[in-house]
């Protein structure tokens, strides 16, 4: 039976540059499953929690089919090598952070988990 949980991470919009709150849920084959892109902290009962750094191994997660930035519609995010924050992501191959401004390459650690590679930007 699947543990009634939920993570919710706060990523930036690349392109609206407005906060977004990504939702894994904790899924019947005991995997997290990114689920949703939402405007606002959903308060659904479920045991939920907010931080900028997520205390579960999603390395081994996957993305559903539903989920998206709610405002450009980008299906990744990756998190910054300078800042640490997340940002959705395009799949471009390149990256600029919405919080600290870091450009760089995008590597896949797994299939869905990113990090951008940090440069300096002059």
């Amino acid at each position: 039976m699947a543990r009634n949980e939920a993570v919710i991470l706060p990523v930036n919009c690349v392109s609206a540059h407005k906060t977004y709150y990504a939702r894994y849920d904790y899924a019947y084959d005991g995997v997290w499953v990114l689920s949703y892109g939402l405007k606002e902290v959903p308060s659904d009962g479920i045991d939920s929690s907010v931080s900028g750094m997520s205390k579960i191994d999603v390395s081994n997660s996957r993305i559903g089919p539903q989920y998206k930035c709610p405002y450009c519609g980008n299906r990744a995010f990756v998190r910054c090598g300078k800042c640490h924050k997340l940002t959705c992501y395009s799949g471009s191959g390149k990256f600029t952070c919405d919080h600290c401004g870091n450009v760089g390459d995008v590597a896949a650690v797994s299939y869905t988990h990113l990090r951008a590679h940090e440069t300096d930007q002059y």
